[in-house]
């Protein structure tokens, strides 16, 4: 990952950025009604969502990119049941699942949710733009 931001600082112009998006280490949540049901088991995925976060900090460390906004959010996958958010899981997630034990207790508690209540999947993303550094010497 620290390569690909050094390649990119290479093909980056003066007044370009770079854009890096990635999941955080922490593990997705599986929700019904606002209400935590589960986790979702990514396997590897907490490793490899942290070493993604440092890339930006080894190219900052040298000296390639500087910071130019960060943001962390949260972002939601909604499915029409459980069993569509646990077959999107296994479809599209490295390694993903969601335990039988979550989508019972999912799938009850939409059972007595109002009308509309869907389960959804919550993940905490990071967003960083990244400029190229500018050595002051250089102005």
């Amino acid at each position: 990952m620290v390569d690909a931001l050094r390649r990119a600082h290479r093909m980056l112009k003066p007044d370009g950025c770079v854009v890096d998006l990635h999941p955080s280490a922490a593990r997705a949540l599986v929700e019904a009604g606002g209400q935590l049901t589960g986790y979702v088991d990514a396997g590897d995925a907490p490793l490899r969502h942290a070493a993604a976060g440092v890339a930006p900090a080894t190219a900052i460390q040298e000296r390639l990119l500087v910071v130019d906004r960060e943001v962390v959010f949260d972002f939601y996958t909604y499915g029409g049941s459980i069993e569509e958010l646990r077959d999107y899981v296994v479809e599209n997630w490295r390694e993903g699942h969601i335990d039988d034990e979550t989508v019972e207790r999912t799938r009850q508690l939409v059972r007595d949710a109002p009308p509309g209540t869907r389960p959804r999947l919550r993940e905490r993303v990071h967003l960083t733009t990244l400029r190229p550094h500018r050595d002051p010497a250089d102005s």
